[in-house]
């Protein structure tokens, strides 16, 4: 359930240093890399769940799956789910953490 944490995390301050290098708000910065921390970690589960769809209902073959497939979050496993809700809300978290002392500094 801990996988994709790091990963959102690490995306998360990775953006949040090019930001503050490209000269961006703290709190503008930080909260553009949780949106791209999460949104990695979303893609990877509607990625994943596509190659679930085309294994059991595509005949192996990309094209018989509709486009909708992967966005059908109702078919996503329990394990999916969990990991990706842990790594937004971590991604959230340090967002706020970061954001509340930013706001406290004036950085």
């Amino acid at each position: 359930m801990w996988n994709h944490l790091p990963v959102s995390i690490g995306v998360q301050l990775v953006c949040w240093a090019l930001g503050r290098w490209l000269a961006v708000p703290t709190r503008g910065a930080i909260w553009l890399g949780c949106f791209a921390g999460s949104a990695v970690c979303i893609m990877r589960e509607i990625t994943q769940r596509e190659y679930q769809w085309i294994e059991q209902f595509g005949a192996g073959r990309r094209a018989n799956m509709p486009g909708y497939a992967g966005l059908e979050v109702w078919d996503w496993n329990a394990h999916s789910l969990s990991e990706t809700a842990v790594a937004i809300a971590g991604s959230v978290l340090v967002a706020l953490v970061v954001s509340h002392y930013a706001a406290d500094r004036e950085i």
